[in-house]
């Protein structure tokens, strides 16, 4: 007899955050190939710092468990953290990539895939969190891998 699983709503919020995070690096990535490393980095990092920031912001004063104060806020700093570090490896690849001879147009190419199958990983992850396999977890990988396409591909249009 399988066990039904389930998901905590704080692993629930930072399955989310994690998400938002990879599509954030994403797409601030594409707009930044053909720029120096450092100017590269910079925005990468100041951008997921934004959205981080704003996030908890909107999460502390909405509807909640009615705490409220440090508590609340510090409570969404943490659930909220893999919006950072869900960045942190597509950098990097920037990064090694631009050491090793790529241009940052090529560099920052690799770190929109590497972004994208961090996306996938953590959705991936948050449905087997669920409960979630076989077909349906596919279908799952491929819904996701299709949607960040869609959006990569749209915002490459706009550059």
């Amino acid at each position: 007899m399988r066990r039904e699983k389930t998901i905590s709503p704080v692993g629930a919020e930072r399955v989310s955050a994690g998400a938002y995070g990879s599509l954030i690096a994403a797409s601030t990535l594409i707009g930044v190939g053909g720029q120096p490393i450092g100017t590269i980095i910079g925005i990468v990092v100041l951008t997921n710092l934004v959205y981080y920031a704003t996030h908890v912001f909107a999460y502390s004063i909405g509807p909640g468990d009615g705490a409220v104060g440090w508590k609340n806020v510090s409570h969404h700093l943490r659930v909220s953290a893999p919006m950072l570090s869900a960045a942190f490896l597509p950098v990097v690849v920037v990064v090694i990539g631009t050491a090793f001879g790529l241009s940052t147009v090529t560099a920052t190419q690799i770190g929109v895939i590497v972004a994208t199958l961090v996306l996938c990983g953590v959705a991936v992850t948050g449905a087997r969190l669920r409960g979630i396999r076989g077909w349906p977890l596919v279908f799952v990988a491929t819904g996701t891998a299709v949607l960040a396409a869609a959006l990569i591909l749209a915002k490459y249009s706009l550059h």
